[in-house]
């Protein structure tokens, strides 16, 4: 049975500092790079804000709890003149 150690270095200096005890101590290690998963399917850098995902979080929980608050229903064009104040 073979036992395992996740490190999480902060910087490169410690990432390199840790190679070399581990090479020192003949120790087989693994380097993996750490691929951080967006929530955007094209990979937009907007969403790598936390700030802005938690808004659109927000908003999508206050428009799924009032579906049926402020809704409006466009039949003719009277519907839209009304709602655009024409």
């Amino acid at each position: 049975m073979t036992d395992s150690i996740i490190i999480k270095p902060r910087n490169r200096k410690e990432l390199s500092t840790l190679k070399k005890i581990l090479e020192a101590l003949d120790a087989s290690f693994v380097l993996k790079k750490e691929v951080k998963e967006s929530v955007s399917p094209s990979n937009d850098p907007y969403y790598d804000i936390p700030e802005n995902v938690a808004e659109l979080e927000k908003r999508i929980k206050k428009l799924k709890k009032n579906t049926n608050e402020n809704k409006v229903i466009l039949k003719t064009k009277e519907d839209i003149k009304n709602l655009l104040g024409l």
